[in-house]
C-alpha cells in the first residue's frame, strides 16, 4: 500500500527557543541530560515537508529504496475515485524525483505515480500542480540542526543577517528538532575568557546530539592575539560539534588577504576540521549584500539536504585549491560563438590563476564552479 503520513505546514511549526546562556551555568545538570537524547537519524524517517511546495499536510512517501521524499495532496492530486485502488496492499508510491532519475538516460515516459508489480496503477497520470523547481537530488529533509552566533561583546552588528537565516530554518524543524543560541564573548582578560569558555563548554554539551551546526563568527580583527589564537579560544569548548559546522565568518577581508592571518586560518581548518569554512574578502564588509548569497547556501545544504561541494552557487568568489597555477577554460555555451572585430570567430576565453602555498583542493560544485575552504 501506498504510504502516507500527515505532518503541520511549516508555516505553523513549533518556534526554535532562544536561549537564554546566562542560565546554563546554573543548570549543568540539567544540560548533561540534555546531551543524552536521542539522535534524529535521517535513514529512520521520511521527510516532513512536500518536496515540490515545501509545506506538510498530507503526504505520499516515496517507496523508493533510500528515497524518504513525500509530496503531498495537493501537489499531487488523485481523483476521488482512484483514491481505494492507489491505497491498495500491493501499490506503491514513486515520487517525481526517482520517477526523473530512472527515466533521464533512456526515453521520456509519462509519470504516473502509483504502481503495482512496475506497471502503473492510474489510467492516465495524475495531475500535478505549481512547478517543480529542485533538482531531482534535493529534498526538504533538514537533519536536526543548531545555530549558534558566536558574536564580540558589545558589538552590534551581524546580528541582522544571523537572525534572517534563523528565520529561514525554523519553520522546517517540527518536535523541537532546532535550537538557536547566542553567545557573547570578550577574550581581553583571564576572567573574561574563563566565563566565556565556561558557558561555551555547557553550550556545546547540550548541543551534542544535533546532526548540523550552522556558526557565525562576528568580531574584528585582533592584530594582537593573531587569527589562530583567537579561534582556537572560540572553538575550543565546540571541539565535538565543530567537526558537523558550517562556519561563516562576519570578519573583514583581512582575515583572507593578509598572508600570516590566512595562514592562521588554515592551522584552525586543520585542528577543528569542520565541515566548511566561508569567509570574504572585501576590505570593508557590509553583511546586508552576504544576505541572498547564505539564505542560498543555507537553503541548499540544511533543507535540501545537499553536500555542501555539490551545492549551486549563483555568486562569484575565490577558489582555494592546491598551490601551483590551475590552467581553467570558460564553460559558457556561447562563449567563442559571436564574431570578433574582425568578424571571425573568437575562440573561447582560458585563464590561469594561482593558488596560496599549502591549500587544499576540493571537489567542484554541482556545476563545476564552486570549490570550498
Amino acid at each position: 500500500m501506498a504510504r502516507t503520513k500527515q505532518t503541520a505546514r511549516n508555516v505553523t511549526g513549533d518556534k526554535a527557543p532562544r536561549v537564554k546562556l546566562q542560565s546554563f551555568q546554573k543548570k549543568k545538570s540539567k544540560a548533561a541530560l540534555s546531551s543524552k537524547k536521542p539522535t534524529f537519524q535521517r535513514k529512520t524517517m521520511a521527510n516532513s515537508f512536500c518536496v515540490m511546495c515545501r509545506n506538510g499536510g498530507d503526504l505520499w512517501i516515496c517507496d523508493e529504496e533510500d528515497c524518504k521524499r513525500v509530496v503531498c495532496y495537493k501537489c499531487l492530486i488523485v481523483p476521488d475515485k482512484s483514491m481505494k485502488k492507489v491505497t491498495e496492499d500491493d501499490v506503491t508510491f514513486k515520487c517525481v524525483s526517482c520517477h526523473w532519475k530512472e527515466t533521464e538516460k533512456s526515453t521520456p515516459q509519462p509519470y504516473f505515480g502509483f504502481y503495482s508489480q512496475g506497471k502503473p496503477v492510474l489510467s492516465e497520470p495524475p495531475v500535478i500542480t505549481g512547478g517543480f523547481q529542485h533538482a531531482i537530488n534535493s529534498q526538504v529533509a533538514p537533519h536536526s540542526t543548531a545555530l549558534i552566533h558566536l558574536h564580540l561583546e558589545n558589538l552590534m552588528v551581524g546580528h541582522t543577517q544571523v537572525n534572517m537565516v534563523h528565520s529561514l530554518l525554523q519553520p522546517y524543524f517540527p518536535k523541537r528538532r532546532y535550537q538557536f543560541s547566542q553567545l557573547p564573548f570578550n577574550l581581553t582578560t583571564q576572567e573574561s575568557m574563563d566565563t566565556y569558555q565556561s558557558t561555551a563548554f555547557v553550550l556545546a554539551n547540550s548541543l551534542s546530539s544535533y546532526q548540523s551546526v550552522i556558526l557565525f563568527l562576528t568580531t574584528h580583527s585582533d592584530e594582537e592575539r593573531g587569527v589562530f589564537e583567537v579561534l582556537q579560544a572560540l572553538f575550543t569548548p565546540f571541539t565535538q560539534i565543530i567537526k558537523a559546522a558550517h562556519i561563516f565568518f562576519n570578519v573583514c577581508g583581512s582575515v583572507v588577504t593578509v598572508k600570516d592571518s590566512f595562514n592562521g586560518l588554515k592551522k584552525a581548518a586543520q585542528l577543528f576540521k569542520p565541515k566548511s569554512m566561508v569567509l570574504f574578502d572585501a576590505q570593508h564588509l557590509h553583511l546586508a549584500t552576504t544576505i541572498p548569497y547564505l539564505l542560498s547556501l543555507v537553503d541548499s545544504t540544511i533543507i535540501q539536504g545537499f553536500d555542501v561541494s555539490s551545492a549551486t552557487f549563483q555568486h562569484h568568489f575565490h577558489v582555494v585549491q592546491r598551490a601551483k597555477p590551475t590552467p581553467m577554460r570558460c564553460k559558457y555555451t556561447h562563449c567563442g560563438k559571436e564574431k570578433g572585430p574582425d568578424n571571425t570567430t573568437i575562440p573561447p576565453k582560458h585563464y590561469t590563476f594561482s593558488i596560496p602555498e599549502g591549500a587544499i583542493q576540493l571537489p567542484h560544485g554541482k556545476k563545476g564552479t564552486s570549490c570550498w575552504l
